[in-house]
């Protein structure tokens, strides 16, 4: 996203277009490996720009560029810098936005991204579909196109089954049901359980279907409490699933 700061049309006098992206790409593998050096043991890229990519949205005038691709190669001209073994540990977060429990993409057809997505040389990816109408649809697209060898690494698809912009906290049944029915097109040792998007992203999100930020923050806790429930009762179903968790 932060490619955006550079002026869509044109050059900058004294600062190519393509010294900016070395740049940018530089800053941004600081940042990984700074995560890795403090201990972070996964580092997850947010990536919820894509879906908005494939929407003419007026108020974004660079939705009209058709530049999913382009945000596609220069993560992926970031990832080269990794080793497999390293991208195994980074990867990709996806929703249609959550700010103040509302959504900028979420009618554009997943299929678009999804697509497209797993063109990314990462190692799993964080992909909402608890708030999709058609879950299962989901869940068919990322078997589809997910990679046994994406330059060296086997992507893991951790599928969202918990829907933060909703006060309405799943059942670990949900949960479990959830997960098998992914299960019968991702294959169980690349699959895992993640939340749709973060419960509290932004410092001033108010949460208007929750009533307030401190009754959501509750909200949140019992939903973690049933995702972690879920994925263990789905691991001991008969095509049991890899328990997965994101932070």
């Amino acid at each position: 996203m932060l490619m955006l700061l550079y002026p869509l049309e044109g050059e900058i006098d004294g600062y190519p277009r393509e010294q900016f992206l070395a740049d940018l790409c530089d800053e941004v593998e600081k940042d990984i490996r700074q995560c890795f050096a403090a201990g972070a043991v996964r580092v997850s890229v947010d990536f919820t720009e894509g879906r908005l990519a494939n929407k003419n949205d007026s108020r974004n005038p660079w939705t009209g560029n058709d530049m999913l691709q382009e945000f596609i190669d220069l993560n992926n001209r970031l990832f080269a810098r990794f080793t497999p073994e390293e991208r195994r540990n980074i990867g990709i977060h996806t929703c249609p936005g959550g700010d103040n429990d509302s959504v900028h993409s979420k009618e554009v057809p997943y299929e678009k991204l999804l697509s497209k997505m797993f063109q990314l040389n990462a190692g799993y990816f964080l992909i909402q579909c608890a708030s999709e109408e058609d879950k299962e649809a989901v869940y068919r697209l990322c078997g589809q196109y997910r990679r046994d060898d994406a330059d060296g690494v086997a992507q893991v698809c951790f599928m969202g089954v918990i829907n933060p912009l909703s006060p309405t906290v799943e059942t670990a049944e949900q949960v479990r049901d959830d997960l098998v029915t992914a299960a019968k097109h991702i294959p169980v040792e690349r699959l895992g359980a993640t939340d749709d998007c973060g419960f509290s992203p932004f410092s001033r999100d108010l949460k208007p279907q929750h009533g307030s930020p401190d009754f959501a923050r509750d909200v949140a806790m019992q939903k973690i409490s049933a995702r972690l429930e879920g994925a263990r009762m789905a691991s001991e179903e008969p095509a049991a699933v890899v328990l997965g968790c994101r932070a």
